[in-house]
């Protein structure tokens, strides 16, 4: 997530200089080939072109209202799992009362419960960007587990069912109520109900056609502007269809770089550095008192 409120000169020129430098040459042809004798009729009415800019307009602020609005959903998304998280770890702590000589052997699953928790989301987070990194994960999961991740399909929903058996164990043997353990049942569907609305959005891109058509649409618009304003403007024709072109193009590619918040890119939703988070408050929850730095931003980017 990018985090300053301005872009250097050099972002902005890194973020559309080649189709700029089309539009440019583009441009430069229109006006070498126009002459107001001979080669006249290459020029269009500008009315139309203004028309069919203002649609242009409208069609991107709708669509990227509708990228705004999936972008936004999978923060909200991921602000549940932080405070689900959180609860869950609580709830371990305050919930799981152990019988006489039975602490140590408590304190050790509640661990292995919060910790597995920790190591969910990461899993959640690698599987969304479509990362392999799962040395994150392994030191976060109790030893009989280790082996078995490399072969479960969806390693979050696996390491969720591990913290259910568990959980189930430790009812078994009259560390949680059936009250406390129906309650930390219940924030375990939670932790799936988000992680499916998660991977919605993620394998759900918007309607490929609506995407698809407004680029073509946008691209037909940039093309067709030195085509309208060389007639009145000339060689001036050059440096406004880039200005144009530039800010409609631009337009364009911040709705489609924000419609998709788990591609691992600049724009995404801040997984890593929420993940972080919740790992330093649950291992404090616990305790703990060596606690991995916060993921700091870097060049104004927090992934």
């Amino acid at each position: 997530m990018y985090l300053a409120r301005t872009f250097t000169l050099r972002g902005l020129i890194q973020f559309g200089w080649k189709q700029c430098l089309l539009f440019a040459v583009v441009s430069t042809l229109v006006c070498l080939v126009y002459d107001p004798d001979e080669f006249q009729h290459i020029a269009i009415p500008f009315l139309p072109l203004a028309t069919l800019g203002t649609a242009m307009a409208i069609i991107l602020g709708f669509r990227n209202n509708s990228a705004y609005d999936r972008w936004w959903e999978a923060r909200k998304i991921w602000g549940g799992l932080v405070n689900q998280s959180r609860t869950w770890a609580m709830q371990l702590v305050t919930c799981l009362t152990p019988g006489e000589g039975e602490e140590k052997e408590a304190a050790l699953a509640r661990q292995e419960m919060v910790h597995r928790q920790i190591g969910y989301l990461n899993a959640l987070r690698l599987q969304l960007r479509r990362q392999d990194n799962w040395a994150e994960v392994t030191p976060l999961l109790p030893e009989r587990e280790r082996d078995q991740l490399p072969l479960w399909k969806n390693k979050a929903t696996q390491i969720n069912v591990c913290n259910a058996e568990q959980l189930r164990e430790a009812w078994k043997r009259g560390w949680i109520d059936s009250f406390h353990h129906v309650a930390l049942l219940d924030t375990l569907e939670q932790f799936y109900e988000l992680q499916g609305k998660c991977e919605r959005i993620k394998n759900t891109p918007l309607p490929r056609q609506y995407s698809f058509f407004t680029t073509l649409f946008v691209w037909i618009f940039i093309l067709l502007l030195p085509f309208g304003f060389v007639k009145e403007l000339h060689w001036w024709t050059v440096p406004m269809s880039v200005l144009i072109g530039w800010i409609f193009m631009a337009l364009e590619q911040v709705g489609r770089y924000t419609e998709e918040p788990f591609n691992n890119f600049v724009h995404d939703v801040p997984m890593t550095a929420l993940c972080r988070t919740i790992e330093i408050d649950l291992r404090q929850t616990l305790g703990e008192t060596e606690l991995p730095p916060p993921v700091e931003p870097v060049r104004n980017i927090l992934m």
